[in-house]
């Protein structure tokens, strides 16, 4: 596995978003608007989907914004992968933020690894810790940059959130592309 290089996700980012804008707003518009209706529970098919999409417009096929609901077609290995997760990361950042830190990596690459193919959540969340553990410092610092880069739209009285966030998520899904070697063969660990 190799470490993610900040500067390819970041770039990857920006080239993924300026291929096609509209359907990343739309994309990430509809991923925050069906999370906050749903209190947050299918965030995790969505951001599955937006992988997907993702891994759709890097191959070179037309996307559009309703990609994201792809997610849905591994439903339960989707919401088990994020929410437990994002769960355990919070748990993290509880415990005097450090390790939080550590593992914030862990929710876009158990993410990514549903989305290119990993059947079981419980499994994704496993194989994401393993990969994030053995590229532990460049994963942290990745993850903070695209973090921050991801959010500073929401300076501009938050509607910037809308073209940053995108070119973060991207970065993440490159990330955790390069921690896993491209998917869900990379790590074969029982």
């Amino acid at each position: 596995m190799a470490a993610p290089d900040i500067g390819s996700c970041l770039s990857a980012g920006i080239d993924g978003f300026k291929k096609n804008p509209v359907a990343h707003i739309l994309a990430v518009v509809l991923i925050g608007a069906v999370g906050g209706v749903s209190a947050g529970i299918l965030s995790g098919p969505m951001v599955v989907g937006y992988m997907r999409m993702i891994q759709k417009e890097e191959r070179g096929e037309a996307v559009e914004f309703t990609d994201v609901f792809k997610g849905f077609d591994d439903f339960v290995p989707a919401l088990l992968a994020v929410l437990l997760s994002s769960l355990i990361v919070s748990v993290g950042f509880m415990l005097c933020f450090v390790p939080g830190l550590l593992i914030i990596g862990l929710v876009p690459t158990a993410a990514y690894l549903v989305a290119v193919g990993e059947k079981d959540g419980i499994n994704a969340i496993k194989r994401a810790f393993e990969a994030v553990k053995a590229n532990l410092l460049g994963t942290v610092i990745c993850s903070l940059v695209l973090s921050i880069v991801g959010s500073l739209g929401a300076i501009l009285c938050g509607v910037g959130i809308f073209l940053t966030l995108p070119i973060g998520m991207i970065g993440f899904y490159h990330m955790a592309r390069q921690i896993t070697d491209g998917g869900p063969l990379a790590i074969t660990r029982a």
